[in-house]
């Protein structure tokens, strides 16, 4: 019966787990491990409810074996019976858990993350705002991103500048006003005033020029950045695209080489003294 326990505690763990992660943990922003911790209440409360069932179909399919033993009640209170109960049990359950892991299988573990992502309260989308300024720095664009703090934003807009043809010189994250991450993290703790709305900064450049972007790129990229900042989802999709598009790109290169070389070969046709053939 132990082996059932174990079996059915996972089972229940890991589905009604992830079903949290995906509703309740995309509202209210969950870690996975709180998510796991709530499945565990309800497997908890699965074992309570069917623990008596489960153990009264491994009665009926062992045809009532399970249980009987020829022991007296001075045998069961002896201390080599109990630790033989203590350690079969542990052993029953341990290989239940195990075969419990099965159901990782038919889970979408990434579902989650992407909901996290993709997840924006109503209205926040249209709560960013880019300014973007050639003459802070000069020779260098200065980015400024304000919205409220959403997971996946900061590394969304930092792929997105990436591939745009970008390099980042300094970036300073922080709560609109200036102030450091942790520096109002803690005054907010002290107030009660939490901020919600962040300040990224970019400094960055063109890859290409070693030079501030041009004037007539800047709006172009402002609309690039603020679509990031919107969709940090798609965004992490497209970079992967694109890394997966390099690295096919790499492969081809390297094979247009090879026959570029082959090709070199065959064209190339040498006669020493002495030889009576050509190296071709």
């Amino acid at each position: 019966p132990m082996i059932g326990f174990g079996f059915m505690d996972n089972t229940i763990m890991i589905h009604a787990g992830h079903y949290i992660d995906c509703t309740l943990g995309v509202k209210f922003s969950l870690s996975t491990l709180a998510a796991a911790g709530i499945g565990q209440i309800f497997s908890g409360i699965g074992g309570v409810m069917f623990g008596d069932t489960l153990e009264a179909v491994f009665r009926e399919a062992s045809g009532g074996t399970v249980h009987k033993h020829k022991l007296s009640t001075a045998q069961k209170l002896m201390r080599s019976s109990r630790i033989a109960g203590v350690v079969g049990g542990i052993i029953g359950v341990s290989v239940g858990c195990t075969l419990g892991l099965v159901n990782l299988f038919f889970v979408d573990e990434q579902k989650a993350n992407m909901l996290k992502l993709q997840a924006l309260e109503d209205g926040q989308e249209f709560e960013f705002e880019v300014e973007i300024d050639n003459a802070i720095n000069p020779g260098l664009t200065t980015v400024f991103v304000r919205g409220p703090d959403v997971d996946g934003v900061l590394a969304s807009i930092t792929a997105q500048i990436a591939s745009y043809g970008c390099s980042i010189v300094k970036l300073d994250a922080g709560f609109r006003g200036g102030d450091s991450v942790a520096d109002t993290s803690l005054q907010n703790l002290l107030s009660q005033t939490p901020a919600t709305v962040l300040e990224d900064k970019f400094i960055i450049r063109d890859r290409a020029t070693g030079r501030a972007v041009d004037n007539d790129d800047l709006d172009d990229l402002a609309r690039v950045i603020l679509a990031a900042a919107k969709d940090p989802l798609n965004t992490h999709s497209l970079k992967g695209q694109i890394e997966s598009l390099e690295i096919e790109n790499m492969a081809l290169a390297e094979r247009v080489l090879m026959l570029q070389n082959h090709l070199e070969d065959q064209q190339i046709k040498i006669i020493k003294d002495g030889d009576d053939k050509g190296k071709e």
